[in-house]
């Protein structure tokens, strides 16, 4: 019995408000709106919140905060990207990632992705530029999030 091996990749294009994020499937659990957000007193701004989500509190990222995108200018909508923590850090088994546009499935293949450089201005929660499937887009620096997520709430 003979196993076939692709090199494409399930992944996710998703609108931010400025930018495209992209994100591997694997990684995404599950896309939900319009939830009762609680704010967190002392929180930095780009942790907008938590919302409760299948028993559990999960806190809520903004990657347009940490790209630098002024609050004003950021959407009102409701929209929330739960990824699974791919770092397993303790307590963080979920969080999610704010979202402007509706999350597009894409299969990639090694000709599909052109990696880019990346800007000066890139904040650290930039992992990578690439271009997927003609799509400019930002590959979140996942480890780095998650570490200043942890690092936020067991302070508060």
């Amino acid at each position: 019995m003979s196993e076939f091996i692709s090199d494409s990749v399930h992944a996710f294009i998703i609108s931010l408000q400025e930018q495209n994020l992209l994100l591997p499937q694997s990684a995404v659990v599950e896309v939900v709106t319009q939830q009762v957000v609680r704010e967190v007193a002392s929180a930095p701004d780009w942790l907008r919140g938590v919302f409760e989500w299948r028993q559990s509190q999960v806190p809520i990222v903004s990657l347009d905060t940490l790209l630098g995108v002024p609050r004003e200018r950021q959407t009102r909508i409701n929209r929330f990207v739960v990824m699974h923590g791919i770092e397993r850090l303790p307590g963080l088994e979920y969080y999610a990632l704010q979202v402007r546009g509706i999350p597009h499935p894409v299969t990639l293949n090694p000709a599909d992705i052109q990696n880019l450089p990346r800007r000066e201005d890139d904040p650290a929660a930039v992992a990578a530029r690439v271009r997927a499937s003609g799509v400019l887009c930002m590959i979140p620096a996942f480890e780095g999030i998650e570490h200043m997520l942890q690092d936020v709430l067991s302070r508060l």
